[in-house]
């Protein structure tokens, strides 16, 4: 089998993985799949950030109604390319279909094409008129504006794009302002393409931007809301309570399913029922990737630098990390290096304040780092044997980027994903291959045997 490594093929540079958070949590686009033909317009009115906000959106028949379905996994890889291109201050960048779809983890068939241009004119002729619901610099504004303020491309003589078309995209200006303005929340980009529907990765789009946004820099172990207003902020059409449950169900089954929530249950009757969100460990704080970096430099292993990751931000790991070089540095020999470092970075006591254990604790000291450094990596392998396959091998494909860097073509990531599925290479065995290549400075022989191995 020959490689896909295309030397013509274009690449995607690894995006910044951010949302801008009025869209996101206003819910402009609908979550619904399909919508009924001829539905060109809604107007809604519900509480947002604690007060009434009133929505509307006039759209064209012509170009498929208002925004629906992908037009939300769109919305957000054009976010993820602007900050890409280095944020320009007019909100204009070119890209490629073909980066759009990769981005979204979408084929890049024929049909994908014609459905991104499909979604693409939406976001452009849709009109938004939001009065007093955009936050900007702790305002409420009321704004008019369409997603795309300016879309020029290149196309096929049949006007389809390929391939081959480039794109030039100019965001609406309130959008770019805010991205600017850091008006965002993390998104986990790569978890979001691995569901299989498009209702589930709208509904986690706008269920995540509930639990962690500007405002809640916490993020929520639960969200409540009335069914009724929770109908209008996805953009339900049909505002029967019975036929609303019914539109949710089948997200709801797959975000439960991807532990992404731990339960979902509604409380009441009728129009009064709320609806009972209990977010689950697939929740966790999406895991910056340079923090798993640094920890895997130190020696731990991707499981637990990963696990680490998301419970503590950048900022602290990188500072408890030069706290314990700072110990080491001072002559203080741990009995278990790793167990020490991850007490380091977990202790809460101000323990560390000093740069070294008094010798009175040195022994306790070193049965603590043994207890710690068998309980990370024991609860590291618990979670990563609780992991569905779909996520082991997402994680095992953050490693290999991580490592790789542009080692790694998209047409071999995609090589790297499909034998995973296939169960030809095991993910926990390639992440520990990379680990140990990427510590003998060896990585381009790892990536010479793959590359033979994919040509036989």
């Amino acid at each position: 089998m020959a490689s896909k490594t295309d030397p013509a093929k274009p690449t995607l540079a690894k995006p910044r993985h951010f949302d801008e958070a009025n869209v996101a949590r206003l819910g402009l686009i609908s979550i619904q799949e399909r919508i009924p033909e001829g539905y060109a317009s809604w107007e809604e009115e519900f509480e947002f950030l604690g007060k009434p906000v009133k929505l509307a959106c006039y759209a064209s028949e012509k170009v498929g109604g208002v925004p629906h379905g992908l037009d939300n996994e769109v919305s957000l890889a054009l976010i993820a390319l602007y900050f890409n291109a280095g944020s320009p201050e007019d909100g204009t960048f070119t890209a490629t279909p073909y980066q759009i779809l990769k981005l979204m983890g979408l084929d890049t068939s024929g049909y994908y094409y014609n459905a991104l241009k499909e979604s693409l004119m939406r976001l452009t002729t849709a009109t938004y008129v939001l009065s007093e619901a955009w936050r900007e610099n702790g305002r409420w504004q009321s704004v008019t504006f369409r997603y795309i303020e300016k879309l020029e491309y290149t196309s096929s003589r049949e006007g389809r794009l390929d391939r081959s078309s480039v794109l030039r995209i100019t965001l609406a200006k309130e959008i770019v302002r805010s991205l600017k303005n850091q008006y965002v929340k993390p998104i986990d980009i790569e978890f979001m393409a691995s569901l299989r529907r498009p209702l589930s990765r709208a509904l986690y789009r706008l269920l995540d931007a509930q639990r962690f946004s500007p405002e809640n820099p916490s993020p929520l172990s639960r969200f409540e809301v009335n069914l009724m207003e929770w109908a209008a902020a996805c953009k339900i059409v049909h505002k029967r309570p019975d036929k609303v449950r019914r539109t949710l169900e089948p997200a709801h089954q797959e975000l439960v399913e991807r532990r992404y929530l731990q339960s979902v249950e509604y409380v009441g009757r009728g129009q009064n029922q709320t609806v009972v969100y209990v977010f689950g460990e697939e929740a966790g704080s999406v895991p910056d990737a340079q923090a798993v970096e640094l920890l895997m430099a130190e020696g731990l292993s991707f499981t637990s630098a990963y696990s680490l990751a998301r419970r503590y931000s950048l900022e602290h790991i990188r500072s408890r990390v030069e706290r314990f070089r700072a110990i080491l540095a001072s002559g203080y020999k741990p009995k278990n290096r790793l167990g020490f470092l991850v007490d380091v970075i977990r202790d809460e006591s101000g323990k560390y304040a000093r740069a070294l254990p008094s010798p009175t604790a040195r022994r306790t000291q070193a049965r603590l780092e043994e207890e710690e450094a068998r309980r990370v990596e024991e609860e590291a392998e618990r979670e990563w044997q609780s992991l569905p396959k779909e996520a082991r091998v997402r994680r095992a494909l953050q490693v290999a980027q991580l490592v790789l860097r542009s080692r790694l073509s998209v047409g071999e990531l995609e090589d790297l994903a499909r034998l995973m599925e296939e169960d030809v290479l095991d993910p926990k065995a390639l992440v520990e291959e990379l680990k140990e290549a990427s510590a003998r400075g060896a990585l381009d022989e790892w990536l010479d045997s793959f590359r033979n191995n994919l040509g036989r």
